[in-house]
């Protein structure tokens, strides 16, 4: 019989491991396809609290996909050791596959495969395998900094508001790992809403999801904004397109909300709030504010900063904002007529048809995500158009619909939670594997846009 098992294991499963390993495509969806499944059954265990498989799995695939929606309250639903499991979730699957994949690799000295570490070379914008071990370090260290000092400042806050120690240090942890993460998953019913004049936690919290949200490899290079030096092109997209969505949304939502869902507030308030919001949109998921019943130009604003998302390298959802600026840049250059420049350097023509292939596909995944729910569930279309979004970008902002969706209807969020952490990375590492330098030239063919 254990021979039986063994001989099963080098036929099958030894080969399965085998062929998921050659390549980033498999190694990413398989590698978070289990981590979601193993968080889902040890989430649905007695000892983690009281939730259906259903429910227990939807939580686990938003932790680890840091998206932030959920069909029950957490805070009441898993007790410590679930909240305990639901962190590491979030940690993990905030870390990434690539990295962690990475680290086990080397530390166990295997041999990465060529292709995987090609594509992990141009992950970490390293030359060599001893540059991934450095790009790992400042991954790792960056992380843990970051969250050190968010747990230390929610440490003392909460302290200070309830003096109870325990209490303080558990929502600490919590709060920091996934405001870092950009997961939205908050051990309080309300989410953020109770602490929505709280500026010390707000703007903790806003600040740790755009240091999340930002690779530790740009965010390393910001000193040399303050100090005027100059920057590589893709740094200077990152932090001028950040500091663009964060300003303009910022005055976006203020300006659409001032007397819907922010009214009641002190004018301070509201700029706060509105300034939270507009970070939180591009892929953390917090809430402040109830946004059950918002106005069409707050709705459309959140749409669009969802989409968006953060940058790549980071912990953030969305197309990212490199991919929105190359759309732009070249649509500002076409208009003038110029060549595609910026900074003096040319974009290749292969960087703007990566941009516009993961654009289309996905914005396909939404649409075809939204036609199902609008058809299978009998709730507002508009706010299932806002879920499916909101899932798709990993963000976990919700006009307060999940808990009614069916077992259908959760399945497909479930899904879509999984394809918008995984599919913009997997349809990236696909077309740099299907570049072939040998181009033949064809007749060009004239085409009709009006």
């Amino acid at each position: 019989m254990v021979k039986f098992f063994k001989r099963l294991y080098d036929l099958f499963l030894n080969n399965i491991y085998e062929e998921v390993i050659k390549s980033p495509v498999r190694i990413l969806p398989a590698t978070f396809l289990v981590l979601c499944i193993l968080g889902g059954i040890l989430l649905y265990l007695p000892c983690s609290g009281d939730m259906t498989f259903i429910d227990a799995l939807f939580t686990s695939v938003s932790g680890v996909c840091v998206t932030g929606l959920s069909v029950q309250d957490i805070s009441s639903e898993l007790n410590l050791f679930g909240q305990f499991i639901l962190m590491l979730l979030i940690q993990v699957g905030g870390l990434g596959i690539m990295s962690i994949s990475s680290v086990i690799f080397l530390l166990l000295g295997k041999k990465m495969s060529v292709t995987y570490e090609k594509n992990a070379r141009s992950m970490f914008d390293a030359e060599s395998r001893d540059e991934i071990k450095d790009s790992l370090f400042l991954i790792f260290k960056y992380t843990f900094l970051a969250e050190l000092t968010g747990f230390i400042i929610f440490t003392l806050r909460f302290f200070f508001l309830s003096k109870d120690f325990f209490f303080s240090l558990k929502q600490a942890l919590f709060l920091a790992i996934s405001s870092f993460c950009n997961a939205g998953f908050a051990l309080f019913s309300d989410n953020l809403i109770s602490y929505n004049s709280d500026s010390a936690i707000l703007l903790t919290v806003s600040l740790l999801i755009i240091a999340g949200g930002i690779s530790p490899a740009i965010a390393i290079t910001f000193p040399k904004i303050l100090k005027r030096e100059k920057l590589s092109p893709i740094a200077k997209i990152v932090f001028v397109t950040t500091a663009s969505l964060l300003v303009l949304g910022t005055i976006f939502i203020f300006m659409t909300s001032y007397n819907g869902v922010l009214s009641g507030m002190s004018f301070s308030d509201k700029l706060l709030n509105a300034w939270f919001q507009s970070v939180s949109a591009r892929t953390a998921g917090f809430s402040s504010i109830d946004l059950s019943n918002l106005s069409c130009g707050t709705y459309l604003a959140l749409i669009v900063l969802m989409i968006i998302g953060g940058s790549p390298g980071g912990t953030a959802g969305g197309i990212k904002t490199t991919t929105f600026a190359v759309l732009v840049i070249t649509s500002y250059n076409i208009f003038l007529g110029r060549k595609n420049i910026i900074r003096n350097r040319e974009i290749p023509p292969e960087t703007i048809y990566k941009a516009i292939a993961l654009i289309f596909v996905y914005l396909g995944v939404i649409i075809v995500s939204c036609f199902i729910l609008c058809t299978t569930q009998i709730l507002p279309h508009a706010k299932l158009v806002f879920e499916v979004v909101s899932a798709m970008g990993t963000v976990g902002l919700s006009m307060g619909i999940t808990s009614q969706l069916d077992t259908f209807g959760k399945m497909v969020i479930i899904i879509t939670m999984f394809l918008g952490r995984v599919f913009p990375a997997m349809i990236i590492y696909y077309l740099n594997s299907r570049i072939n330098e040998v181009y033949l030239s064809y007749p060009k063919a004239k085409i009709s846009l009006t």
